[in-house]
Order: structure tokens, then C-alpha cells, then sequence
């Protein structure tokens, strides 16, 4: 049986923003209503991308940490969504450990 590639290789923070970004921006209003995340809550926006959700988080009063595998997506995050209530990171959460 093949192995799954499991490299993340997507770099192109515009190319994000054509195919994924502009429906992102119509939808995470809609997501933050239906989750009930109310302003003051901190959030960990997991695989952020270009931090449509994270500044739609941001700008609804919540705390946010936004990570993403890709520097080029975090870049492109940090140069279109940057916000004083974000804090965006490099990191990859197949590789985080569990602490008990």
C-alpha cells in the first residue's frame, strides 16, 4: 500500500487568496455566528492560511494565535490581516506532542 504524502507543499499565499480567500472572507462571519464565540474569547485558529478567519475573529473582539505550516501563508497573513489581537506563528500541529 502507498504511503500518504504527508509534506505540506502548498507556498503560493496569492494563489490561497484567488481560490480560497475571497469565499473565506464570505463565510467566517457566518462560521463566528454559528460557533458562538463571543468578544474576549482567545482562539487558536489551527492551519490559518492567510488569517481570513483569524482577523474576522479579531475584529469580532477575540484573542486570537492563527498558525500555519506554510511561511509564505504567514507571510501573506501578516501583510493582509494583521490586527493588534492576533499573534500569527509558525507551526505544524501534525507534530504537536501530548502533555498530561
Amino acid at each position: 500500500m502507498p504511503q500518504p504524502n504527508t509534506q505540506y507543499a502548498w507556498s503560493d499565499a496569492d494563489a490561497y487568496e484567488a481560490f480560497m480567500g475571497r469565499w473565506s472572507e464570505l463565510l467566517a462571519p457566518i462560521f463566528i455566528d454559528f460557533t458562538g464565540i463571543a468578544p474576549g474569547a482567545r482562539v487558536l485558529d489551527v492551519a490559518c492560511g492567510t488569517g481570513v478567519l483569524s482577523k474576522a475573529l479579531a475584529e469580532a473582539g477575540a484573542s486570537v494565535i492563527g498558525i500555519d505550516a506554510s511561511a509564505e501563508y504567514l507571510g501573506g497573513a501578516r501583510s493582509r490581516r494583521s490586527h493588534p489581537n492576533i499573534t500569527f506563528q509558525g507551526g505544524d500541529i501534525r507534530s504537536a506532542r501530548r502533555r498530561g
